[in-house]
């Protein structure tokens, strides 16, 4: 087992050390009820409360040191003035942590290549494609994300987008020990503001798209950006590829500051994407790289959008050296869960279960759709509760404007009152919308009114919760799955095609 002097951290980080310097860590945890022995414990100041009020359940545990700042120290002599275990005091403990986990797990991906995607949408996307890729050219490779998190295979539970530090430089030890020799990770950009993925440098960096979201945390679109901007400096990336379909990926190749290559639809990014020539395929897209042109034909996946991810994935693994028509063909074979998933037919009609929950996520997909259908589009969507109420009209608007029926119902209303979160999508269909609108409150019902609906050639879209296996109400999370209902309502009558 590895283990790191409490003096050497204290030196690394800068930090005002007391106690006994002979001690050693082993590892790194900020939760108290995570402590292994020998752990340095982060005591970190929380939105609530300051980790340093766990102190004596951590050390009863095993921690062998604690981390914290003057807050921290000052909690600590409140509680218990005889200190028994070393101390290191920094002024900020979250900006150090991950230099911190870097020495205490040994730089776990000094000799593996590590890509780093960030975006509102098409992270998970973009990552599965990049890891199933990777995997079917016999590559040994991990996969950091929203879904899971996936070594050669093997699945653990992934309990948010990027783990906190301490949570990922475990996981990517774990990696390392497994002879993974490629990495894809999702950053979000909540990630990169609270430093989590300080410590790393990734070998690629790439950016999907920024739309409206997480702006209950980040206050502005433009802080949003400046949050994902951040991955395009020297102190995280090598090389970077940017979507250039937004402003904002025209924006980020201005600011970047490591070298770059574009890929897009317009303009004349250095990776150009066109829809194919080859009728026989509804989903068939034509790329022109710097090296050679190569066709995506029958991608499983449908849609503008998730061409543009295959792009991305496809211009990453060029660039990281791994190439090939085998990589083409894994790419256009990639289905990831939750996301453009064709979960069933019935004669004509098609089912999928999309994770789009943004104005402009919800326009993408159902774009998508039309392009590539000739039914009609039924379209059953809701927006989650206690988060940024500010972009729920204009989903409702984009919804009606894209759909023939719009079926507005609950998602994750969470503390929020349900219905009131309905209205407020309501209030952006606009009277002129060429949708039937229908409100339906138990999403159930309302996937089931989708599907009673349906006939011909018609597509339903359900959006929203995607990969999702609970809906949270009122500090409750019953189970519940999209794809699960589908399947139940679709019986014997559905199958893949």
């Amino acid at each position: 087992m590895n283990s790191t002097s409490v003096v050497e951290i204290a030196s690394l980080i800068g930090g005002q050390f007391s106690g006994d310097s002979s001690v050693v860590v082993t590892g790194v945890s900020l939760d108290s009820t995570a402590i292994q022995e020998g752990d340095l414990f982060a005591a970190l100041p929380g939105r609530t409360v300051h980790g340093a009020r766990f102190i004596e359940q951590a050390i009863q545990r095993g921690a062998s040191a604690i981390l914290t700042d003057r807050a921290g120290i000052q909690l600590m002599t409140e509680i218990d003035n005889s200190l028994r275990i070393p101390v290191i005091e920094v002024r900020d403990p979250r900006v150090c942590l991950g230099e911190v986990c870097k020495l205490v797990f040994r730089d776990p991906t000094s000799d593996i290549i590590v890509i780093g995607v960030t975006g509102t949408n098409g992270k998970s996307t973009t990552t599965s494609m990049i890891y199933q890729a990777a995997r079917a050219v016999g590559m040994s490779a991990g996969l950091v994300g929203t879904l899971a998190t996936l070594i050669n295979d093997e699945v653990l539970v992934s309990a948010r987008t990027t783990p906190e530090a301490p949570d990922l430089y475990r996981t990517l030890a774990r990696m390392k020990a497994a002879g993974v020799k490629i990495i894809a990770m999702e950053v979000s950009s909540i990630a990169l503001s609270e430093h989590r993925v300080n410590g790393l440098k990734f070998d690629c960096v790439a950016f999907t798209n920024l739309s409206h979201d997480h702006l209950d945390y980040h206050g502005s679109m433009s802080e949003y950006f400046a949050a994902k901007a951040q991955l395009f400096t020297p102190k995280f990336g090598r090389f970077g590829v940017i979507c250039t379909d937004s402003p904002w990926g025209v924006e980020l190749c201005a600011q970047a500051t490591i070298p770059f290559e574009s890929v897009g639809t317009v303009g004349t990014p250095n990776w150009k994407i066109s829809r194919g020539n080859d009728t026989r395929f509804k989903s068939s897209w034509k790329v022109n790289g710097p090296r050679d042109e190569l066709s995506f034909d029958s991608m499983a996946m449908p849609g503008q959008i998730n061409a543009l991810n295959a792009a991305l994935a496809l211009s990453i693994l060029d660039h990281v050296g791994v190439r090939g028509r085998d990589v083409v063909e894994a790419i256009c074979r990639a289905t990831v869960p939750g996301r453009g998933e064709l979960v069933g037919t019935r004669g004509d009609v098609s089912f999928f279960v999309d994770y789009a929950h943004s104005p402009e996520s919800v326009e993408e997909f159902l774009s998508g759709l039309n392009n590539e259908f000739s039914g009609r589009i039924i379209t059953v969507l809701g927006a989650g509760g206690d988060r940024d109420a500010s972009k729920r009209s204009s989903m409702g608007r984009v919804g009606a404007s894209l759909s023939d029926i719009l079926i507005v119902t609950d998602d994750n209303p969470r503390s929020e009152d349900p219905a009131q979160i309905r209205k407020q999508i309501i209030q952006g269909v606009e009277e002129s919308s060429r949708s039937q609108l229908i409100e339906i409150g138990d999403r159930r019902e309302a996937i089931t009114r989708a599907l009673e609906l349906a006939d011909g050639h018609d597509v339903v879209a359900i959006l929203g919760k995607g990969h999702e296996r609970g809906q949270e109400i009122m500090g409750q999370t019953i189970a519940f799955s999209d794809v699960d209902i589908v399947r139940e309502l679709l019986g014997n009558n559905g199958h893949h095609d």
